[in-house]
């Protein structure tokens, strides 16, 4: 007989996260729950940014708050937590889970990810914020807030799938984009391709724009690019996914605690997955340290291994 947990669960539940395989999997949710003597109650969102509220709401009932969902879930779920001194947990049903790889937790096995939310692995994290609002894994400007805005159109795929599509999209389209930036001792006016600004190591659905990022270390990793040609991105297009894209002599990599970016022109980016709406021309963005608990499979973030 297991014994009961000493925690209680407040899992959040996002119905069109993953294309609906949220709805989908939540029998095997509450049998896996159950079976470990779990407290919980499941809450529904009905809308975009409806996670926040409920997180305000109920949040203080319960000792974790989980997002059952994407990264999209995440970010609201983050978005009302600053008040609420609870740890933030995950079980990855999205389309692309980039925080939950970046969080170590394994994807597409349900039984693991309740097994380490369970363990109560809980470590204080850094998490972003731009503009006011919030956010935990990356932001991503130009190219990647395009390619982002695409796969959006894509409702009916998920996965990789979804992103190689929406990258190939934006591949045959995406003009650079003239942006004054300023970080570090930096004071930058220029046409920009891409940048991604990680908390975490990952985004759309695995690529590695910013490898050697750490969660923990105060410190946002800047991937900056200012122009690259197309085939050269065919030709690197492999070390996006394991971990080497800084070894591309194009691909400008750096750490700061904080950024201004603006333009003259609208500027396409997301934050955790999400697209900045209303789209802006201008951001500023810092890094908060280690304000808030995550739950994760720390154990085996082995990138660092020697």
């Amino acid at each position: 007989m297991n014994k009961k947990t000493e925690h209680s669960y407040l899992l959040i539940v996002n119905p069109e996260a993953g294309s609906r395989s949220t709805m989908k999997a939540l029998p095997d949710i509450e049998r896996l729950m159950r079976d470990r003597k779990a407290e919980f109650e499941f809450h529904f969102t009905k809308e975009r940014g409806h996670a926040t509220e409920l997180v305000q709401e109920v949040g203080g009932d319960f000792d974790v708050v989980v997002s059952v969902g994407g990264d999209g879930t995440i970010n609201e779920i983050i978005n009302g937590m600053p008040d609420l001194n609870k740890p933030l947990g995950i079980l990855p049903i999205g389309t692309g889970n980039d925080f939950a790889r970046s969080c170590s937790i394994k994807t597409g096995d349900l039984e693991s990810a309740i097994d380490v939310l369970l363990a109560h692995d809980a470590k204080m994290l850094d998490v972003g914020e731009v503009n006011g609002r919030r956010f935990i894994n990356v932001m991503g400007l130009g190219f990647e807030g395009r390619a982002n805005d695409i796969g959006k159109m894509l409702p009916f795929l998920h996965g990789i799938p979804k992103y190689l599509i929406a990258i190939g999209g934006t591949y045959l389209t995406y003009r650079r984009m003239p942006l004054r930036m300023k970080f570090n001792d930096l004071d930058l006016n220029e046409k920009v391709f891409l940048m991604s600004i990680g908390n975490g190591w990952n985004v759309g659905g695995g690529l590695q724009l910013t490898p050697k990022a750490k969660l923990d270390d105060g410190k946002f990793d800047v991937c900056y690019v200012q122009n690259i040609s197309r085939w050269r991105i065919l030709q690197i297009f492999t070390k996006l996914y394991d971990g080497s894209i800084d070894e591309v002599e194009e691909m400008e990599m750096h750490q700061t605690t904080e950024l201004t970016i603006e333009s003259d022109f609208p500027i396409p980016a997301h934050i955790d997955g999400e697209s900045f709406d209303p789209v802006q021309k201008a951001f500023k963005i810092r890094i908060i340290p280690k304000t808030q608990a995550i739950i994760g499979n720390w154990s085996a973030d082995n990138r660092f291994d020697s």
